[in-house]
């Protein structure tokens, strides 16, 4: 059953938010938000702006970081780029990271929900492992919770390109950056917002009916900027049964192949699985 709002007040969820916004210095912020809002409206006020700040520090970084990476992938990694994109079309960066900073402010609000749903009692998320058997049971729970999600993420990003119209209005705009010379790390969340909420949702729905470990969920939805900046970087790897940087090339430039997220099970399993040509690789090397 829901909880009520007074015990959402004090519950362990809740207590390790405010022991985290404590260590990093987000006090003064929270008495700002719950003096001008009140407590439970300036508690998520709080972890707004942190997922808002945080999430646009993680999506500069790693831009920065990864296209640095890129420019060198061929001498650290041996991993070589797609043809067309050693160079990036002018201003197609710049539209990428409009695009995304705009979009960062509904993305932000995505783990606040998440918050409701969890200190409301809606899900099975837990706080301790203890409270599912141990450490087996939060592996076997953890890896089963993966693979739903990863089977939501599928047929979600399926859809948006099957549903013409979920396509036009949404998907679509995302798919504009379809050659490598306009696909770069910056296009990581570069996304209609309501498609990047929408490929992202199947970590939340999955939480109403299988357990998870409340800070692991909140790290597998982290991790999943990390690696949408990494599988739109046009690097060539074998990563198998990685979906790489390899395969999601190929679905920005074949749209109906490659939905997965991080596997390319789904994909071998429904028929969408396709592996780029060799002659459409070349160095990374750039005279």
């Amino acid at each position: 059953p829901p909880v009520p709002i007074m015990q959402m007040q004090e519950n362990e969820f809740r207590a390790f938010n405010r022991w985290l916004n404590s260590l990093i210095g987000l006090d003064g912020v929270a008495d700002w938000a719950e003096g001008q809002y009140g407590v439970e409206m300036g508690y998520f006020i709080t972890m707004y702006l942190r997922n808002l700040t945080a999430a646009t520090v993680l999506y500069y970084l790693l831009g920065f970081f990864w296209t640095w990476l890129v420019s060198r992938s061929e001498s650290i990694m041996g991993m070589k780029v797609f043809k067309g994109g050693e160079v990036k079309k002018a201003g197609s960066v710049a539209d990428q990271i409009l695009l995304a900073q705009m979009s960062i402010f509904l993305y932000a609000g995505l783990p606040v929900l998440d918050e409701w749903l969890i200190e409301s009692g809606y899900t099975k998320c837990y706080m301790h492992i203890s409270e599912i058997g141990g450490l087996g049971a939060y592996i076997v729970m953890t890896v089963t919770y993966f693979l739903l999600v990863e089977v939501g993420v599928y047929w979600m990003h399926r859809t948006l390109h099957e549903n013409e119209l979920l396509y036009l209005y949404v998907h679509g705009l995302h798919h504009k950056y379809n050659t490598p010379d306009t696909l770069s790390p910056w296009a990581s969340i570069a996304f209609n917002p309501l498609d990047g909420i929408l490929q992202a949702s199947p970590y939340t729905i999955v939480m109403l009916f299988w357990p998870i470990h409340y800070i692991t969920h909140f790290v597998m939805l982290f991790c999943t900027a990390i690696w949408a900046t990494n599988i739109h970087d046009c690097l060539v790897g074998n990563t198998e049964p990685i979906m790489g940087s390899k395969y999601h090339t190929v679905h920005h430039t074949h749209y109906k192949k490659n939905y997965g997220q991080y596997l390319i099970l789904c994909d071998w399993l429904w028929g969408t699985l396709q592996s780029p040509r060799e002659d459409k690789i070349s160095s990374t090397k750039v005279d």
